[in-house]
């Protein structure tokens, strides 16, 4: 009983992706729709995220942890698809 509540579960890793509420990337379908259709992407809508000089500005996301900004939805979505690509948990 004890290593069913303390053994390993094994799920496998998944990169996480964090849009600010108050920020135009967040639920666009450009790229909303597409992260929270991907396996590997938990997509999360938070509050502040305290980068508000880029969220002001930019389509913006954080993308394990790390603050990626874009002009446009399209450019954004990139941009995260690269940062996923060199710096992904699993």
């Amino acid at each position: 009983m004890l290593k069913k509540f303390f053994g390993r579960k094994n799920e496998p890793l998944k990169n996480k992706v964090e849009f600010c509420v108050s920020n135009e990337a967040f639920a666009h379908p450009d790229v909303y729709d597409v992260l929270e259709q991907r396996e590997d992407v938990i997509v999360e809508d938070t509050g502040c995220n305290s980068y508000c000089e880029i969220c002001d500005c930019h389509y913006y996301a954080l993308v394990n942890g790390e603050p990626v900004a874009a002009d446009s939805a399209k450019e954004l979505l990139e941009k995260i698809e690269e940062e996923l690509k060199l710096n992904s948990v699993q």
